[in-house]
């Protein structure tokens, strides 16, 4: 059992550090709120961007525990980059607390986009912290989301499912599987497995940005297991996106030398060296066109049955394979 699980429910959330992004054209705000937050004792990872366009980079290469975002800034104020955070799939759940020193009627506006919860200048540091502090737990207790890539978990997942079926809705699930993940984590260490996974999250959701359509729905399983869930007309060039910006990207997270050779060199649990390939993704696909869905469980059990005969076809090559059966 870990450590982690041991814990009261309200300790567990703080098991790992909170990052914290603080926004503001200020640096002189951002200075005095990096410091308030290192000091505190709590442990929080403090990052800082100067601009909304800034801000918006870092919150998707990031994907902080949550926001706290000035109001007025030159070039895009508060209230746009919020508006844009929840645009955003990796970003839309993060809570936002707005600082501002203006009047009513913006309060107003910021909270109808979207913001969290507001913060009048100058602030109380023992009240920011406390919000802060509230908004996180509420945030990791209740949201159903994956805390490494920022998607929506297994609850969302099914939830989402269960919602197109009872709509009727045509749809396409895909299960997309890392293959030789276990060997790169082996020879690579969980850091770096952990940057693939996001890499993969990167990959998913920029085929639903660049190919996809406004409700398609991206979701993390866990470990190296995701779901891309889009209408059956657009599976064929989303999995084709999908496939081909991967394969393009996953060699740079390889040393030269094993880009060079195209496989890594594992010692296995019979102290044998084995050979495994670069990663690849296996995809498999199931549609309702030809069938009736009538459950979650059922169509994860077709798309997990289509991925695992992509597997068996992949040979070291990104694949995916649709079910098109009637029954």
């Amino acid at each position: 059992m870990s450590l982690s699980s041991e814990l009261p429910e309200t300790e567990r959330s703080w098991a790992r550090s909170v990052k914290i992004l603080v926004v503001d054209d200020d640096p002189s705000l951002l200075r005095m709120v990096k410091t308030l937050l290192t000091c505190s004792n709590r442990e929080y990872e403090v990052l800082t961007a100067g601009s909304g366009a800034e801000a918006l980079e870092v919150a998707r290469a990031e994907v902080p525990d949550l926001i706290l975002l000035d109001l007025m800034m030159p070039e895009m104020d508060g209230i746009e980059v919020c508006r844009r955070l929840r645009q955003n799939r990796l970003t839309y759940l993060i809570p936002v607390v707005m600082l501002t020193a203006s009047g009513q009627g913006h309060r107003l506006d910021a909270l109808r986009t979207g913001v969290d919860d507001y913060l009048q200048k100058p602030f109380d540091p023992v009240e920011l912290e406390a919000r802060i502090e509230g908004l996180v737990l509420r945030f990791r207790q209740t949201r159903a989301s994956n805390p490494l890539t920022g998607l929506p978990g297994n609850f969302s997942i099914e939830q989402e499912i269960t919602r197109r079926i009872l709509r009727n809705e045509r749809m396409a699930c895909c299960y997309v599987d890392l293959d030789n993940f276990k060997a790169y984590n082996d020879k690579y260490g969980f850091e770096k497995g952990d940057e693939c996974i996001q890499l993969v999250a990167r990959v998913l959701v920029g085929a639903a940005e660049e190919v996809g359509r406004s409700d398609d729905f991206v979701g993390h399983i866990g470990g190296d297991d995701f779901i891309y869930i889009t209408n059956p007309d657009q599976v064929d060039a989303i999995c084709t996106q999908v496939i081909e910006r991967f394969d393009g990207l996953v060699p740079s997270q390889y040393s030269e030398e094993d880009r060079q050779a195209g496989f890594i060199e594992v010692i296995n649990r019979q102290n044998q060296v084995q050979k495994f390939p670069l990663m690849s993704l296996s995809i498999g696909v199931a549609t309702n066109v030809r069938r009736t869905f009538t459950s979650a469980l059922q169509v994860s059990e077709i798309a997990a049955e289509m991925k695992h005969a992509a597997k068996s076809r992949n040979a070291g090559r990104s694949t995916f394979i649709v079910d098109r059966r009637s029954s």
